[in-house]
């Protein structure tokens, strides 16, 4: 089974859209994936809009109250043939005080996976966009990570943090994860993202994968359906993206360190001078010439709930303001 973390500490730079596009195009691929929900934001379990019992997460399966207790597998949920999710809820976030100080923390996701062995062929963590016990742990149980980069500075930042928990980890429990940067948010129609995706690969090298995740509304129209990009629309550019990021994660892997590189400088490094050139570039893209997304088809019939609610809410009783307050 190989595990991969999803991960970057700065929030808003596609790590769940990743983790569920990812999974769900592998699953396309005839591979069979587990998608852990590790962020108690729950935006993964909230994202495929699966019916879950509420009281069972990934909670369950870290805290270390042995009355709350559960396995993964009495928690897995599953969202299609061959694609099951380990669901999330904000009950997650007293992991980080209840792991405080205590022994074997950074190990609690490992062993919770370990008896899964080869039930899957790949396990997808979606981490939260922070660097604490969550996140410490989903490393921990991973061997490989995937880093979303949407060509800002502060995720750029992230990605610096990130390798230095990967060092912590090899130098203190010697695990060590082979990680790669993915571009996600590329708006392909402006010269500065193209100039800014040129110099980030130059600056990476192997270490960011070929495929690159344009930006594209299909992805954020998703989320009010509750399903993955591939199943609300086939023809949206975002799941051609995340079909060749499959594609590429089947055929090649990401790719090992040297054995006595120094990631530390190298993350340094990369931060600095992607830090001088992002700077040296104006923030606002300049468009080169007009290039309008391609059209793209919506064949999915469902009805999204979104504009029901909103009508319900704006006509609610509740809502109701005075016309002498109204301005």
């Amino acid at each position: 089974m190989r595990t991969i973390a999803i991960a970057n500490q700065k929030g808003g730079c596609g790590k769940t859209t990743t983790a569920i596009n990812l999974s769900s195009c592998l699953v396309s691929q005839g591979q069979k994936v587990l998608l852990i929900d590790c962020d108690p934001q729950s935006h993964a379990t909230m994202g495929l809009d699966v019916n879950f019992d509420h009281e069972k997460s990934m909670y369950n399966v870290m805290t270390s109250k042995q009355s709350e207790h559960l396995g993964i597998e009495d928690i897995v949920v599953p969202v299609k043939d061959k694609f099951d999710i380990a669901p999330s809820n904000i009950r997650l976030t007293a992991i980080e005080q209840e792991f405080a100080g205590m022994k074997g923390r950074e190990n609690r996701l490992f062993e919770a996976v370990e008896p899964l062995g080869q039930e899957y062929d790949y396990m997808i963590v979606d981490c939260p966009p922070s660097i604490g016990h969550l996140c410490f742990n989903a490393l921990r149980a991973c061997e490989e990570a995937i880093i979303p980069i949407d060509m800002s500075l502060f995720s750029l930042r992230g990605v610096a943090g990130l390798t230095d928990i990967i060092i912590l980890l090899k130098n203190k429990c010697g695990h060590l994860i082979e990680a790669r940067a993915l571009v996600t948010m590329y708006d392909y129609r402006t010269r500065y993202s193209r100039q800014v995706l040129e110099k980030v690969k130059e600056q990476f090298g192997d270490r960011v994968f070929e495929t690159v995740i344009r930006y594209n509304i299909r992805l954020r129209e998703t989320v009010d359906y509750g399903l993955p990009v591939g199943d609300y629309d086939k023809h949206a550019i975002g799941q051609k993206d995340y079909a060749n990021l499959a594609e590429e994660v089947m055929s090649a892997g990401i790719p090992a360190a040297a054995p006595h590189a120094d990631l530390s400088n190298g993350s340094r490094d990369i931060l600095r001078k992607t830090e001088d050139y992002i700077s040296s570039v104006s923030e606002t893209p300049v468009p080169e010439e007009p290039m309008p997304e391609p059209e793209e088809t919506f064949p999915y019939p469902a009805e999204s709930s979104y504009s029901a609610m909103v009508e319900a809410i704006s006509t609610s009783p509740d809502h109701y303001i005075p016309e002498d307050e109204m301005e």
